[in-house]
């Protein structure tokens, strides 16, 4: 055997053994895995993994937890990077305010629980954000790239949290599988709250449920209710329309689990396809929510699982779907633009 055969066969035996590490996370995935994807620099961070095929291109920085990059291209980012933040490590100590670098990630803990384990509810402390996550990448032998990161959240919480991002060659769609684990006894209930942070977002669509227990089909969440300008609603969906509105939080209680944003003529979807929902949503039954911050020029787009008190070696997982889709006109009048989504997340004809 060629020494150049044996450092490949060493180098495929590494990647495999690392994944194995996190079978548990990996086991809905039949893909084998043929090389690793090296870490790069990218906004200042050395430590970071570039998935892109053709019309996706997804930076994924482990140090910070978040992914920094979601665009059809690595010119284009749709999502809220903190220029100032570029680079920025968090620090070793737990007196720091929160870094908040924008981005997409993941809370194990709806906003409503944390005074039960820090001062208030707000800002996270270091406890659910600002420590670096495990992260490793590579390719498969189909052509995805993969992506997966991992955190222990330790007392008072005891679980790790683990993402696996997946970007398939040629497509428009991603995926991100959550998972949640509980590693040691703790009566805090805890959900895989994902959120997404968009730059400069003009729209914000949430789907209505016919059977909602809201009296709108809707709720804000705090801030009051939206300006009447700021929101048209329709049986089916509430449009926010972000420049019409100062500070909103909206949620919806909607089974069908997705959010939108739209900017200029990209449209950012995000989805839970058929969602656990025997049993309790957190924020009174919010399977999305969203905020929007008019000063700050961003809008963050949101999606929660079921709410539980797990138990030692429980676990809760999902599988969130994102598309990044360029409309025919980035002037899509707000009743087209919803009828487009609802055709998007209709449930396949069976």
């Amino acid at each position: 055997m060629t020494n150049k055969k044996c450092v490949y066969l060493s180098l495929l035996s590494i990647l495999l053994a690392g994944v194995a590490t996190f079978a548990d996370e990996a086991a809905h995935d039949q893909d084998v895995p043929v090389a690793p994807i090296h870490a790069g620099a990218f906004a200042g961070f050395t430590n970071t993994f570039q998935l892109s095929n053709a019309r996706l291109h997804i930076v994924v920085a482990p140090d910070i937890g978040r992914i920094l990059h979601m665009g059809p291209n690595a010119a284009t980012n749709l999502l809220n990077a903190n220029p100032h933040l570029a680079g920025k490590l968090p620090p070793s100590d737990d007196e720091t305010p929160w870094l908040n670098y924008g981005g997409d990630w993941l809370w194990p803990v709806a906003q409503s629980r944390w005074p039960d384990f820090q001062q208030g509810d707000w800002p996270p402390s270091r406890l659910l954000d600002g420590r670096p996550w495990a992260g490793r990448a590579w390719k498969c032998a189909d052509g995805t790239q993969c992506c997966l990161i991992t955190q222990d959240f330790g007392s008072p919480l005891h679980v790790t949290v683990s993402r696996l991002i997946k970007l398939p060659p040629d497509k428009d769609t991603f995926t991100i599988h959550q998972r949640m684990e509980r590693t040691g006894t703790s009566g805090i209930p805890m959900t895989l709250w994902h959120i997404t942070q968009v730059e400069g977002a003009e729209r914000v669509v949430i789907p209505l449920d016919a059977n909602s227990a809201f009296e709108k089909g809707y709720r804000p969440m705090m801030f009051g209710p939206p300006a009447t300008n700021a929101v048209l609603e329709t049986p089916e969906v509430v449009v926010y329309r972000t420049a019409d509105g100062k500070e909103s939080k909206l949620c919806s209680d909607s089974k069908m689990a997705w959010i939108a944003a739209r900017r200029g003529a990209w449209v950012l979807l995000e989805q839970i396809r058929d969602p656990d929902t025997d049993g309790v949503f957190p924020d009174g039954g919010c399977t999305v929510e969203m905020y929007s911050n008019a000063g700050l020029g961003y809008s963050e787009i949101e999606t929660l699982s079921l709410e539980k008190v797990l138990q030692v070696d429980e676990s809760i997982e999902n599988t969130l779907y994102v598309t990044l889709r360029k409309l025919d006109r980035e002037d899509m009048e707000d009743d087209a633009l919803s009828a487009l989504l609802l055709e998007w997340t209709a449930p396949p004809v069976k």
